[in-house]
């Protein structure tokens, strides 16, 4: 699958609120409100030509998924979500890595960060499958409750040299 990436819009936001995952998934439903807040500071970022969050199309311009990227001096730390009828099929480390690459090229990063739900077993094998190692576990408070997660982390380069 090929993906392109383009600046965050409100139609995108909206079809991202309906988006509904299953099972002990469903953790990551976006309620509609923190999507209107995003896309609120997405418009209030580009007043200073700062793209933080980005919709991801498919080669028939359809949204597959959304990335952010904070950057940090030469890191960026990276959130993602996946549709969730295209997630568990095979999708998510091309995927990632297309996030990789867009970075890359785009901001000129040396290192990568994310967070990711402990329980989440299958991102974490799709992180590290494209080259991500843990650097900790915390505690979060999500939802009202505390949930364990795994601070990940990987080099550019590593990206590039296979690991």
């Amino acid at each position: 699958m090929s993906y392109r990436f383009r600046p965050l819009r409100w139609r995108d936001v909206r079809a991202a609120a309906r988006w509904r995952y299953e099972g002990q998934y469903a953790f990551y439903d976006l309620p509609s409100g923190v999507l209107a807040m995003t896309y609120l500071t997405q418009q209030v970022l580009r007043l200073f030509g700062v793209v933080v969050y980005y919709a991801v199309l498919d080669e028939d311009g359809r949204l597959v998924g959304m990335f952010s990227f904070v950057q940090r001096d030469l890191e960026v730390e990276i959130g993602l979500a996946m549709r969730p009828d295209l997630t568990g099929q095979g999708h998510g480390l091309e995927f990632v890595r297309a996030g990789l690459e867009f970075a890359r090229k785009r901001l000129g990063v040396e290192a990568y960060r994310l967070n990711v739900a402990r329980f989440n077993q299958r991102a974490i094998r799709v992180y590290e499958r494209a080259g991500f190692h843990t650097v900790r576990t915390f505690t979060h408070m999500a939802r009202g409750k505390p949930y364990e997660f795994i601070e990940m982390a990987l080099r550019a380069r590593e990206v590039y040299e296979g690991g």
